[in-house]
């Protein structure tokens, strides 16, 4: 397989890093319905970007394992 750039690696990082702080740091003092709309965003941008990294996947011919 080959290597992810550095930049996809950044951006992946960043959409998971992000929200998981902000999430880390309010999370102490938030209850549930407050947490919920974050965790739906992190959800959806996993779920993105394991989308795009399964797409850039089959374009180069791999298959998931």
């Amino acid at each position: 397989m080959p290597k992810l750039s550095a930049r996809t690696l950044r951006f992946a990082f960043a959409a998971v890093a992000g929200p998981a702080l902000a999430v880390g740091i309010a999370a102490p003092a938030a209850n549930a319905p407050e947490l919920t709309p974050v965790a739906q965003y992190v959800d959806h941008t996993v779920s993105d970007t394991e989308h795009e990294i399964g797409g850039a996947a089959d374009a180069f011919g791999l298959e998931a394992e």
